[in-house]
């Protein structure tokens, strides 16, 4: 029986994905959502880390901007895992968030353990080859190390859907 599903959100478009398709399922199933964002340095619009330089003036100054713009970025994620909390709240979902700072994989593991989750949903770009190999894959990560069963949901995005036969036909007499 899933009675706590934890949901791993960023700021990405297939995040909206997993936040209805988890919503959906787990007033489905009359589920606790627990909602999650990490802080990472692989997400888009983190701070850039100041770098060290010999004169202490510029240091300092590179760190308390930094150090700005890291609460900001931190306050905008807690204001986006607040308004997903509103929303499923308002559909009748008894919703909880908290945000983490690390990697994700790990964050997303470690909380579904402390939890006691019985569902993680996560997303998936649908990387292949180079990229995935490279960029890393959070929800690869959790599938091997997760406590609990794994739902992923696929972007929807053109580039991982099907090619249509009629694209395909054009294509070819190109």
């Amino acid at each position: 029986m899933i009675n706590k599903i934890l949901i791993a959100v960023d700021r990405s478009q297939n995040s909206k994905s997993v936040f209805s398709t988890a919503v959906s399922l787990a007033k489905t199933t009359g589920s606790d959502l627990m909602l999650l964002h990490v802080l990472s340095v692989k997400e888009e619009d983190h701070p850039l880390t100041p770098t060290y330089t010999y004169y202490p003036i510029v240091e300092e100054y590179n760190y308390e901007t930094y150090q700005k713009e890291y609460a900001k970025y931190e306050q905008r994620g807690i204001e986006f895992l607040q308004n997903l909390t509103q929303e499923a709240t308002a559909a009748g979902v008894k919703t909880e968030f908290t945000q983490l700072s690390g990697n994700p994989g790990r964050m997303i593991c470690q909380l579904a353990s402390n939890w006691s989750a019985d569902l993680i949903l996560v997303g998936s770009r649908g990387l292949k080859g180079l990229k995935e190999m490279f960029l890393g894959s959070v929800s690869n990560y959790v599938i091997h190390h997760a406590p609990c069963s794994v739902l992923i949901v696929r972007n929807v995005s053109t580039e991982s859907e099907p090619m249509s036969s009629t694209k395909a036909v054009s294509e070819q007499q190109l």
